[in-house]
């Protein structure tokens, strides 16, 4: 019987690169396209793709998750990936999605730093978004991040010491989470005991998508931030930026240096892959 020779795939030599967003369904995401723009300028000639770690989204859009991403790229004949997550913190979203992707057979990937990894990227944010806030003659800013319901999330540590920075750098700014610490109510009471006469609030959203938080929670109708604001005597405003025609309410990933910030994290990647 005449032996058959095994085939094998072609194997891929450069690595993959899988940008991993939350995800939204409003007009927001278009962040993420404007980050897709420039990841595609800069690592031209690699395989870029997403993977989105909502559920939710991922019913609506029938985007494919971490895992599916994963296992399209080594059928695809990856063995290297390079997966740059659009988180702010480096909580516990972003533990399990390290753990998925170091844990993920026939595949060696290298996951890039979140946002505000290193207390030097926090105060480097904290630059570029307080460009946008009021000076404390103009009025107070209400800096409103995500947060956590999950008492042991190391977020929760970052969120403390976040708002520690903003009180050390400013007498007008204060930082609220919509599901962890510090909360809206510990804000507000802040916000009564330095208000000193201020007639005006601006609203910060710290999240890198104006999704339906942004929308809803902060600047919405009934129980939102803004209004809650507005019923203690407050003229309420935020920044809204434009992106090709349309208006929209300024995330973080409008601003223009914070999306560098992530190509900046996936450079790093790049040569940890290249020299390990």
């Amino acid at each position: 019987m005449k032996e058959k020779k095994l085939r094998k795939r072609t194997l891929k030599e450069e690595p993959a690169i899988l940008i991993a967003a939350f995800g939204t369904s409003t007009g927001g995401g278009v962040v993420y396209k404007i980050f897709d723009r420039l990841v595609k300028r800069e690592f031209s000639g690699f395989d870029i793709r997403w993977a989105y770690t909502s559920e939710i989204i991922r019913e609506k859009t029938g985007h494919p998750g971490l895992a599916e991403a994963l296992a399209s790229l080594e059928a695809d004949g990856y063995r290297r990936v390079l997966v740059q997550p659009l988180h702010v913190f480096p909580g516990t979203e972003y533990q399990i999605l390290s753990e998925v992707c170091e844990g993920f057979p026939g595949l060696r990937t290298i996951v890039g730093e979140s946002l505000l990894h290193r207390w030097r990227f926090v105060q480097d944010v904290l630059d570029i978004v307080s460009t946008d806030f009021l000076s404390s003659e103009q009025g107070i800013n209400m800096v409103v991040a995500h947060g956590t319901p999950l008492a042991a999330d190391p977020a929760n540590t970052l969120c403390l010491g976040l708002e520690s920075l903003l009180s050390y750098r400013y007498d007008n700014v204060f930082l609220s989470t919509i599901e962890g610490i510090p909360d809206r109510e510990s804000a507000f009471r802040k916000v009564q005991m330095k208000r000193q006469g201020r007639r005006r609030a601006r609203i910060i959203p710290f999240m890198y998508a104006a999704g339906l938080h942004v929308e809803e929670d902060l600047i919405g109708g009934d129980g939102s931030f803004r209004t809650a604001l507005e019923e203690t005597g407050l003229e309420v405003d935020w920044v809204r930026t434009e992106y090709e025609g349309v208006s929209f309410p300024k995330s973080l990933g409008f601003y223009d240096d914070i999306p560098h910030c992530f190509l900046d994290r996936l450079r790093r990647s790049m040569e940890l892959m290249r020299v390990y």
